[in-house]
Formats: structure tokens, C-alpha cells, sequence
């Protein structure tokens, strides 16, 4: 599977960067982030554990900068898909269907969500103002009914995130993402018919982009170190 996002090369400490943030990944994906350690991330990305710091003030630092990578690779990801829909309604239920098919076509995104001990703060913050913004819009347009629209984004969030852990689980398949959907937007305030169609309608939903993740792979500029 290649990216769907094009390699923009920012220079061999951008590169060095991504060599770390690599490492770590690949080690979540058999450890824990509270076993990681700098000597451990480095030896994996071939460096002297030195040189870790050329780059990050502590794992925490590395651990928030993975934790942004994952939102910026769902976010340009779901963009792509919603940029082909004007109404809001339809706008809110393909940025659920895809979101909630990443760890349905990528159990490794759940592995490093929801096994690793990885916080989540930033992805489903994320998330949260995404959905609220869309909200918000929504509310302008009649399409949703709800008092406000940060409160409406923090329940979808947080319903969101509860399907996915379910879906990495395996307490819900894949089949129960469209009429998860469908709820959600009646709990916007959208009529059951409106939501069924608006959860169902056939979509050509796109892959995650591979892991590892990588900031140059998404083409986005990572010059700068993160403190």
C-alpha cells in the first residue's frame, strides 16, 4: 500500500526526525510507551542515544509529536474525502465512516491507540473541534439541532472514539459502523430516514496512510525540533 499523501523531502534533519518517530512506532507495536526508553529508540533508528536529544527534550516530547503525526495522517485523510461533499449531513457522515474504518483497515492504528498506552488526548482533541466546527455549520444550515455545539462535538467525540475501541476489540464488526453512524446524527437532531441514507450511501473510502507514519510522508514540513 503506498501513501496517498506525496514524499516532500525538508533535509536530513527532518529525515533523522522521522527515523525516531519510526522507531518508536515499531516498538509500540510489541511494547508498551511506559517500557520505552531513549537508549532503546535510538539503537532502533541506528543512532547514538546521544543524538536523541538533537531532536527531543524526552520521550514525552517524541510521544506528543507521534501523537500529532496520528492527527495530521486522519485528518488529511478524511479532508480528501469530505472535500467532495457540500451538505453538512453528509460532510459529518463520511468523516465518521472513515474515521471509524482506520483501525478496521489498519489494526495497527488501534495497537498503537489503544494497546501501547499511547495518550489520546490529541487525537481525539482533534477530533472534538473538528466535529464541533462542523456542528456549528450545521446549526447554521438546519441540518443539525442541538443547544451547542461544543457539547455536540464532545458527545460525538467521545462516542466515536468509545466505536472504535469496540471495533479494535472486536466487541462490533465492520458492519455495524454505518448504523453507528446513522445514531450519531440522530442524535444531532437528524431524521432517522435523512441519517440511514445520509450512513449508507456507497462511498470509495480511502486506506490510512501505512505505518510507520512519517512527517515527510505526509509532505509536511518538520524542520523544526520539538521541545
Amino acid at each position: 500500500m503506498t501513501s496517498a499523501f506525496p514524499f516532500i523531502q525538508t533535509g536530513k534533519r527532518g529525515r533523522t526526525r522521522d527515523q525516531l518517530l519510526v522507531a518508536a512506532q515499531r516498538l509500540l507495536l510489541e511494547h508498551s510507551a511506559a517500557s520505552l526508553g531513549i537508549r532503546q529508540i535510538a539503537a532502533e533508528a541506528g543512532m547514538v542515544h546521544g543524538s536523541f536529544y538533537n531532536y527531543y527534550a524526552s520521550i514525552e516530547a517524541l510521544i506528543g509529536d507521534l501523537g500529532d503525526l496520528f492527527v495530521m495522517g486522519h485528518a488529511l485523510v478524511v479532508g480528501q474525502l469530505r472535500a467532495s461533499a457540500a451538505d453538512m449531513i453528509d460532510v459529518f457522515a463520511l468523516t465518521t465512516r472513515q474515521t471509524l474504518r482506520f483501525v478496521c483497515d489498519s489494526p495497527g492504528y488501534g495497537r498503537l491507540l489503544f494497546d501501547a498506552g499511547l495518550p489520546v488526548d490529541r487525537f481525539i482533541g482533534g477530533l472534538r473541534t473538528s466535529l464541533a466546527a462542523d456542528i456549528a455549520r450545521g446549526m447554521e444550515s438546519g441540518a443539525f439541532h442541538v443547544d451547542n455545539p461544543d457539547t455536540g462535538g464532545s458527545i460525538v467525540a467521545g462516542s466515536i472514539l468509545g466505536i472504535t475501541l469496540d471495533l479494535h476489540r472486536r466487541r462490533l464488526d465492520r458492519s455495524a459502523i454505518d448504523s453507528a453512524t446513522a445514531d450519531l446524527l440522530v442524535i444531532l437532531g437528524v431524521p432517522r430516514e435523512i441519517a440511514v441514507q445520509a450512513s449508507t450511501t456507497q462511498v470509495d473510502f480511502l486506506p490510512p496512510p501505512p505505518l510507520p507514519l512519517r512527517w515527510q510522508a505526509l509532505g509536511v514540513d518538520v524542520e523544526q525540533p520539538t521541545a
